[in-house]
């Protein structure tokens, strides 16, 4: 199973640094951008790709999300080769709860590092089945047949109480902290499909650019799609750093025609 990604994470055009990471199989991004095929096989036979949006301050938001997306990597990648989609999917809230246990003991011991958390979304690629994760406010959306949906819901106070005039980002879950943290985990019901496109972005891009011109920036080709989403959030403003991965499912292989005999 494979996967073509180009992916930009982008300091955008207020903050004077960069919270957001982005993982790309075993590859961490920030401050760049970068295309890649990716496939399973080279990677135990799943594929993990995520964003995650620290918080809680320059140093503290860096490390988080950079805490959270090394751990994620490291942990999916130790798992030994022929595990299904159930039993890998099973191993990602307990690398949430460490990962939330391990923020929460380095901001209790660092003063600079007080309130130090992350929001995260991900998807999980094996055996041609897909799972969503994440907590906060970081979206997963999916391109099919030309129409777009998002495939998360916001863990945001103006989501829980349906208030669209609330602040965005007052979060009711996340990694780190301090407060309620949990991963929401469930398969993509429909599966995967043939000329699939996810998007994967950080609410830098989502607060910034409305539904209608994400999908709209979505019909280029890949490369292009992802930066001029960046594009549109830095000249909406770019109030955060903003970072989009889009990933595209391509036709499957068609097998080598052998020579008759």
């Amino acid at each position: 199973m494979r996967a073509d990604v180009d992916a930009c994470c982008d300091v955008g055009c207020v903050r004077g640094n960069n919270e957001d990471m982005v993982l790309l199989g075993t590859r961490l991004l920030r401050d760049a951008s970068l295309s890649l095929r990716l496939d399973t096989a080279d990677h135990q036979g799943h594929l993990v790709l995520a964003v995650a949006d620290g918080m809680g301050g320059a140093a503290a938001g860096e490390r988080a999300s950079e805490i959270a997306l090394t751990q994620l990597r490291d942990l999916t990648q130790a798992l030994p080769e022929g595990l299904d989609g159930d039993e890998l999917a099973g191993v990602l809230p307990m690398w949430a709860h460490r990962t939330n246990a391990m923020l929460l003991a380095q901001a209790q011991t660092d003063p600079q590092l007080a309130g130090m958390g992350t929001t995260v979304v991900g998807l999980l690629l094996c055996q041609g089945r897909a799972w969503r994760f994440h907590a906060g406010d970081s979206r997963l959306y999916r391109r099919r047949a030309g129409v777009l949906e998002c495939l998360t819901r916001d863990h945001s106070l103006r989501q829980a109480a349906g208030d669209a005039n609330l602040p965005g980002n007052l979060l009711v879950n996340s990694l780190g902290g301090g407060g309620q943290s949990y991963l929401e985990l469930a398969e993509i019901a429909d599966g995967v499909q043939p000329f699939d496109r996810f998007l994967l972005c950080s609410d830098g891009l989502h607060e910034m650019v409305d539904d209608t011109h994400i999908a709209q920036a979505l019909v280029g080709d890949r490369e292009t799609a992802a930066q001029t989403l960046v594009q549109l959030a830095r000249q909406a403003g770019g109030l955060d750093n903003i970072s989009v991965l889009v990933a595209d499912i391509p036709r499957p292989a068609l097998p080598e025609l052998q020579p008759s005999a």
